[in-house]
């Protein structure tokens, strides 16, 4: 003589489960069903789907590599065109020059050593031609900035 017993259990059972629900008049043909010391056991969980293995295509891996590369580059962009760049600060602008009219027949090596008696005129007429940007000779009635050091 067996007795059938059903329940919903975990699939791994102790042999002698303490945890039957109710027994079951007759077992017959059910999948699953197991037959221990003359007891039949019913599982009546759904049979666990096989794990699927998740495949990536070329096309998903392209896609996942601009979905990262993207915020990337993004920030990369963002970062070089607010890194800051160059300050200009105009300390030089605050200067005042001194500016000096030419007389006629006077040349810049004259003004030179009226200007600056100590210095060296070389010196002195270079700094006179770059802040004034002079290309050639100085006429008569042209004034000239003078560097504020003299």
């Amino acid at each position: 003589m067996s007795a059938v017993l059903a329940f919903t259990a975990p699939i791994h059972r102790p042999v002698e489960p303490d945890y039957i629900d109710e027994p079951c008049s007759a077992a017959g043909n059910v999948r699953g069903s197991h037959q221990i010391n003359n007891v039949t056991y019913v599982n009546f969980l759904p049979a666990a789907e096989p794990k699927t293995r998740l495949r990536i295509t070329k096309r998903g891996r392209r896609v996942l590599t601009a979905a990262v590369a993207l915020p990337l580059v993004i920030g990369a962009l963002v970062a070089a065109l607010n890194s800051g760049g160059a300050a200009a600060v105009a300390e030089g602008a605050a200067n005042d020059f001194t500016y000096v009219t030419i007389a006629q027949g006077e040349s810049l090596w004259q003004l030179a050593q009226e200007i600056a008696p100590n210095a060296d005129p070389r010196d002195v007429v270079a700094e006179i031609v770059s802040l004034n940007q002079l290309h050639g000779e100085v006429q008569a009635g042209q004034k000239i900035a003078i560097p504020a050091g003299y």
